[in-house]
């Protein structure tokens, strides 16, 4: 690898439709400036790695991985989902729409089509290495991606036993707007074959995952996991999916970090679910995580998807 530390990184937002599901779709891509700007030699095209945020965010909260993949030589596509990301405006939102994990992986799909076909990057990407990263709902959503069927009801029952009492991702379910019985669309499988490596951090829904269907993965993934979780208990999500999937490593943070360490550093007074957004528990410093994960990330995605990296 030639010392792409050097490269900056470009963004531009892209804002289409899915006429199937006559959905908006946008996304910001990250790339390598001067790998836009220039043709890369034959046989260096950039890979990809599409990106989906946690739940009512938008891809640009991520702005500390996907600017430091793309300065290594990573086309990041941050998808941000309709009517749950506070991008498309206020008027857009609806809270029941964090509790249709389903909806999410068909953008990732349609919006890395777009991608493939968009003049902008044709001749420049590499359609077999394509990788997904995500937060929270946004790690469910690209290990959906990868293969794992979402099962609402067996979600729902733990959501009401003893064991989730401290669980806040089950806070949503109790919003008004949560499908009830969910829709038979919940439970189809949104495995998108191009995708070949996975980083869930810190991913969300995991006792919304049965056994037999985390191994119908099969692609190499990483998963980061808070174990002092403010937010989603590490056995029950993070731990439980490296658990079951059959070709996962897991990274544990034990130093404090909670839920919301993996979003850009802020200064919102902002709370989800009795939580704070912006504020770490005393002794966590924010970007000093992120400095020691982005590059575990980087190394996987190497190592998971071989070619020429630039």
């Amino acid at each position: 690898m030639n010392n792409v530390n050097n490269w900056s990184a470009g963004r531009r937002r892209f804002t289409w439709r899915d006429p199937v599901r006559d959905r908006p779709v946008w996304a910001d891509v990250w790339f390598t400036a001067s790998g836009v700007a220039e043709r890369p030699a034959p046989g260096a095209a950039f890979p990809i790695v599409v990106m989906s945020h946690g739940a009512s965010g938008a891809a640009e909260n991520y702005s500390w991985i996907a600017d430091y993949l793309a300065r290594h030589g990573v086309v990041v596509l941050g998808v941000s989902h309709h009517r749950e990301s506070w991008l498309y405006g206020p008027e857009t939102i609806d809270p029941g729409a964090v509790t249709r994990l389903w909806d999410r992986p068909g953008d990732c799909t349609f919006a890395l089509t777009q991608l493939l076909m968009s003049g902008n990057f044709e001749g420049r990407v590499d359609p077999s290495r394509v990788g997904a990263i995500g937060h929270s709902s946004g790690g469910a959503t690209v290990l959906a991606l990868g293969g794992a069927t979402l099962d609402p009801a067996a979600l729902g029952a733990y959501c009401r036993s003893e064991a989730a009492a401290a669980d806040r991702g089950c806070d949503y379910a109790r919003q008004p707007g949560a499908p009830r019985p969910a829709p038979p669309e919940a439970t189809r499988s949104y495995r998108d074959s191009r995708v070949i490596a996975i980083v869930a951090l810190d991913p969300a829904a995991g006792p919304g995952h049965s056994a037999a269907s985390l191994a119908e993965v099969r692609v190499p993934v990483l998963v980061v996991g808070s174990e002092d979780n403010d937010f989603l208990p590490i056995e029950h999500h993070a731990a439980r999916y490296a658990a079951l999937l059959p070709h996962a490593s897991l990274v544990r943070l034990r130093d404090g970090e909670g839920h919301f360490v993996y979003l850009n550093s802020c200064t919102s007074d902002l709370s989800v679910n009795g939580v704070r957004l912006c504020v770490d528990r005393e002794g966590v410093d924010r970007e000093a995580v992120h400095a020691r994960l982005a590059p575990q990330i980087l190394a996987f995605f190497i190592s998971a998807m071989p070619g020429v990296w630039i």
